[in-house]
């Protein structure tokens, strides 16, 4: 794929304050728990969760214009929006704040839960969602091919199965 520059999409995480208001955001849900009187490693693994199931979602599961009121003709139709980022430039600024927060976050609830208990155990296999998915090795993969727009027929096919009236063989490729 086209790295494309004037992408409106992404064009904000570059706008001055974008970083701060992200960071405020975590930071308001944490005092927020806080408030409503949690204790502190409840707190901090309900914000880990909440930022992974609304980051996971965002950046490494839909696909396409996240804008849906800009019309970019579906150039990126078949990208994440972690792939649009920065052009699909590794080691930006940009796209080291998005995996480095994600490790703080995990680091505070192991210091919060002090490394044991459910929660923390949850809070580590949650954030592997949205820290494995950032690394080169997963560039451009599909998560287990779950959002994949192919059939189960096409991933049998890859497998190396193919189907007869109704019956499925096994087709060895040497």
């Amino acid at each position: 794929m086209e790295a494309v520059e004037n992408n409106q999409n992404v064009a904000w995480i570059n706008e001055r304050g974008a970083w701060w208001f992200y960071l405020l955001l975590i930071g308001l849900a944490y005092y927020v728990c806080f408030l409503c009187g949690m204790p502190n490693d409840v707190s901090t693994s309900a914000v880990v969760i909440g930022h992974t199931i609304v980051t996971f979602y965002l950046i490494h599961w839909k696909k396409g214009s996240l804008l849906t009121w800009e019309d970019d003709s579906g150039k990126y139709d078949k990208l994440t929006y972690w792939e649009q980022i920065d052009g699909g430039r590794e080691h930006t600024a940009n796209r080291k704040l998005l995996r480095i927060t994600p490790m703080i976050l995990l680091f505070l609830s192991y210091r919060a839960t002090q490394g044991q208990g459910w929660l923390f155990y949850m809070d580590l296999a949650l954030s592997s969602l949205v820290i494995l998915p950032k690394l080169s090795f997963f560039w451009r993969k599909d998560i287990a091919n779950l959002q994949s727009s192919r059939s189960s027929g096409d991933l049998f096919r890859e497998a190396g199965f193919t189907s007869f009236k109704g019956q499925t063989r096994n087709v060895h490729r040497d």
